[in-house]
């Protein structure tokens, strides 16, 4: 079994009432150590109820999640454990800032784990420096920070409870480019240095494309697609019948393939489409 196993899930919002809806029907998927799993769903397609499921945030009404072979649910009292396993940053998370500065913030999960007062600061100033705050800024009121420092503080104190399974629900909306590139790679650093299993859902097929391992695609509640992301953003046709879309270099390289340029188009990330092209200029020279 992988490490994360998620197992035909469905959760019903406004069960036995005339306005029931199933929010995610039967969905199933399963995540190894150490890989990064992209969602990706038009508005409404059940991303978010599906991962405020990981943690024990709902509880589905049937279907079953297992965490190294162990039902999150096998043991309600103990969810509260489940979620120091599993981190979830929520959409903007920066609005759920509240402690008086910095460093109190961070550390309210690792306060919450029971750790030493030295065990806390040790993790309040890993996180801290992993996601790129500097020490001079913890002492600090959060609402002093700028809206990406904010944005990283956040993800800091989910971070500095160590999950084994980091849980972002759009970690990059609203950032400029240059502060969505810093929170990604501020990701892959930790899934680098501790081995967790990341599952991240954004609007953005550019950053799914440039750190995922493999896309799950949700669509009216259920799972429409789950491949690498090469078989999955090779499907134009596919996800424009749902209303999503490839990532914007590749429709690039797919009309310079139209224009008669002898390349590859199935490129995903700005650097594989750079490298592809040098690689053709090169040949016709």
């Amino acid at each position: 079994m992988s490490f994360l196993q998620v197992e035909n899930l469905t959760h019903l919002y406004s069960r036995g009432t005339p306005f029931e809806v199933s929010a995610i029907n039967n969905v199933s998927f399963s995540a190894n150590k150490g890989e990064i799993i992209g969602i990706i769903g038009h508005t409404g397609s059940g991303k978010s109820t599906l991962m405020q499921h990981l943690n024990g945030l709902l509880k589905a009404d049937s279907g079953s999640i297992y965490i190294d072979s162990k039902d999150i649910w096998d043991n309600p009292k103990e969810i509260k454990k489940i979620r120091f396993k599993v981190g979830m940053v929520f959409q903007n998370p920066e609005h759920q800032l509240f402690d008086e500065t910095v460093f109190e913030d961070i550390a309210y999960g690792p306060k919450n784990m029971g750790k030493s007062e030295s065990e806390i600061k040790e993790d309040v100033l890993y996180a801290a420096k992993l996601v790129g705050l500097d020490d001079d800024l913890l002492n600090k009121s959060p609402f002093e920070l700028s809206g990406g420092e904010m944005r990283r503080a956040a993800i800091a104190g989910v971070i500095a409870m160590k999950p084994q399974i980091l849980v972002l629900d759009e970690p990059t909306a609203g950032l400029d480019p240059q502060g969505r590139e810093l929170i990604m790679s501020r990701i892959i650093e930790y899934k680098n240095t501790t081995d967790a299993t990341i599952i991240l859902s954004s609007h953005s097929m550019e950053d799914i494309a440039a750190i995922a391992d493999r896309v799950l695609v949700m669509n009216n509640g259920e799972v429409f697609m789950y491949d690498t992301v090469e078989n999955v953003f090779s499907k134009n046709n596919e996800l424009e019948s749902i209303g999503l879309n490839i990532p914007q270099i590749t429709k690039i390289m797919v009309l310079l393939k139209r224009k008669g340029i002898n390349i590859n188009p199935d490129c995903f990330t700005v650097d594989s489409a750079v490298e592809e092209i040098l690689n053709y200029i090169k040949e016709a020279d």
